[in-house]
């Protein structure tokens, strides 16, 4: 199968606050990189067709050292047994944020047994 992403993702351990379609969400995060961030959600909850929707994401990680805030849109959903793992592509992200991003992955390479 051919990588569809734009940018490597890294594990992140954290909580993702999803606002999209009438939803309050609060996910478990599974991934991220520069271009977006996967969450893992139960199969019934965003409905069949999700895919191109828009919302506002909150990305709470202890390893990030701060917290993210997003503009997102679904991407791609993947089923992974029960749940889904739901990729959240970056729409409007700031500098800093993606900075703290990209500090993060550059953590994650130089010890790899801690990602």
């Amino acid at each position: 199968m051919r990588e569809r992403r734009r940018a490597p993702r890294v594990y992140l351990k954290g909580h993702v606050s999803l606002s999209i379609g009438g939803h309050m969400l609060e996910l478990p995060a599974a991934d991220i990189s520069v271009s977006g961030v996967g969450v893992l959600i139960d199969a019934a909850i965003l409905g069949s067709k999700p895919s191109g929707e828009v919302g506002v994401c909150r990305i709470d990680s202890p390893d990030l050292g701060g917290t993210i805030e997003a503009y997102v849109s679904v991407m791609r959903i993947r089923r992974m047994g029960e749940r889904r793992l739901v990729g959240l592509r970056f729409e409007s992200i700031s500098d800093d944020e993606l900075e703290l991003i990209r500090e993060y992955k550059r953590k994650c390479r130089e010890n790899p047994a801690a990602s």
